[in-house]
């Protein structure tokens, strides 16, 4: 008969065995279901056509190579991913470093992509916990636009679980004429993502091809030189991804071989209320000169906004030319439109320079200039509206004229004023100007006349005492007598 010694001696000894027994066992159901507990995690978080190659399992770690999936627009590979377990009774799947990884981005796709829905049905499918401690990944990331973008960028990443519910990450890009570096954190519970730039710089030239995909400019193709650098934030929230941020061009230069444009010195704050669709709160661009054909202007200043999509609202364009300033009305432009249109002020500008953007006129003028001209400018070229140029109150101008005929046409040679109106009009005596107007396209004018020029003035010579007034009608387009010396051809409008 046992002694009561010998019974507890055996049942510790049977106890101990059934220890060791279900150990070796869960050890063993560990290592066998840690590769498929992989593959689990990826489809929970949403991924299709998993691939891998099991190289190494043990309860501590596993390493698989060829690691391939899809996500929505996403394509990615590795050619290696490894867990690494601490403890492996823990729940957790451990460190997850992904090397030498490659991921296609089709942004056509992503940014057409519809955002998941909010509400409690969203958050349900949502985990409330990521089996794994830490994750770290290095590699390329090619982004796609349409059949012709393509760009590689090299990525370095990694994230840490600070507590059960927060993970803390950052991110850094870099490509030919590019620096991005990101840092964020994300909460599973209300699965929300938080985040802000650690860097920002682009060099415009080798990403102009995109500039133009993403923000097409009227009136292009442009070309573009110098930085552009700033910061990015915003958070993701019930669904929701809302960013914004603040950039400056510096040292930039812009020309458009279309429109015989070339700015220099230019100088730009953009602050983005919304960087998924692109909309400014208020952008502000300098530039230190602008040269378009015979056209020079300088100390230019522009501001605008862009409050919903494809449209730009220019509150303020300003500049200094022709010996004075001209500015622009606040106006409205839409992407897709065929022309721009403006109401142009000019205030104190010399008539000798607006003399030279002319073409065959026989006259020369010297003066101050103010007016008010709406234009457009589109594919056939410039167009003026109803408008005018003249002299302000008070002020004076000479004019030169070169015109046989233009005075004397009608008057009798034994006229008494016939010889000074003959002096006038070949050029040998000036004429001092007091009263000068030119209206273009005048509301009550016939249907052929564009202009209107009414001049009051006398000989500069004081010895010569004979008042001049003179009315002229243009008829045709009085366009055909300007000569900006602009390169025709310009378009308009997004492209196709």
């Amino acid at each position: 008969m046992s002694t009561p010694t010998s019974k507890v001696r055996l049942a510790m000894t049977v106890f101990v065995a059934v220890v060791l027994v279900i150990g070796a066992t869960a050890t063993a159901v560990r290592w066998a279901l840690l590769p498929w507990a992989l593959g689990a995690a990826l489809r929970a978080g949403g991924a299709s056509e998993i691939t891998y190659d099991v190289q190494r399992a043990s309860p501590w770690r596993l390493q698989v190579a060829g690691l391939g999936f899809n996500f929505e627009a996403l394509k990615f590979t590795a050619a290696s991913a490894t867990l690494e377990r601490r403890h492996w009774w823990t729940p957790s799947l451990g460190r997850l470093s992904v090397k030498s990884a490659k991921v296609d981005v089709d942004l056509n796709r992503l940014t057409a992509a519809t955002p998941p829905a909010s509400g409690s049905g969203a958050s349900a499918a949502t985990p409330n916990r990521i089996p794994l401690e830490e994750i770290s990944f290095d590699g390329q990331v090619i982004l796609h636009a349409g059949d012709e973008l393509s760009q590689a960028l090299v990525v370095a990443f990694a994230a840490r679980a600070v507590d059960k519910d927060t993970w803390r990450g950052e991110a850094k890009a870099t490509a030919p004429g590019l620096e991005l570096g990101v840092e964020a954190s994300y909460r599973l519970a209300g699965q929300e993502l938080e985040f802000h730039s650690t860097a920002v710089r682009l060099e415009l030239q080798p990403w102009q091809k995109w500039l133009e995909h993403w923000a097409p400019l009227p009136g292009g193709p442009w070309e573009f030189t110098g930085a552009l650098v700033g910061e990015a934030g915003g958070t993701y929230r019930d669904g929701k991804l809302a960013a914004r941020g603040d950039f400056h061009l510096r040292d930039t230069r812009v020309t458009n071989t279309g429109l015989g444009l070339t700015a220099e010195g230019v100088e730009g704050d953009i602050d983005v209320a919304d960087l998924t669709q692109l909309l400014a709160r208020q952008a502000t661009v300098r530039a230190k000169t602008v040269t378009s054909g015979k056209i020079v202007l300088s100390d230019l200043m522009a501001q605008f906004s862009r409050t919903e999509s494809g449209r730009f609202d220019v509150a303020v364009l300003s500049a200094r030319a022709l010996g004075g300033t001209v500015s622009v009305e606040p106006f409205v432009y839409r992407l897709g439109e065929t022309g721009v249109e403006a109401v142009v002020r000019a205030e104190d500008i010399q008539a000798d320079q607006v003399m030279a953007l002319t073409q065959d006129l026989p006259a020369r003028a010297s003066g101050s200039l103010s007016g008010r001209l709406p234009i457009r400018y589109d594919e056939s070229g410039l167009r003026l509206g109803t408008g005018w140029l003249g002299l302000k109150p008070g002020a004076s101008a000479e004019i030169e004229f070169h015109a046989s005929g233009l005075l004397t046409a009608g008057t009798s040679p034994k006229s008494p004023s016939y010889a000074v109106l003959k002096k006038v009009e070949d050029g040998i005596l000036k004429l001092k100007v007091t009263e000068l107007r030119l209206d273009i396209r005048p509301p009550n004018a016939p249907g052929t006349r564009t202009a209107q020029l009414h001049v009051v003035g006398a000989p500069v010579d004081p010895a010569v005492k004979a008042p001049v007034t003179l009315d002229l009608n243009v008829n045709g387009p009085i366009e055909s007598l300007i000569n900006l010396g602009m390169k025709s051809g310009a378009s308009f409008g997004t492209k196709p």
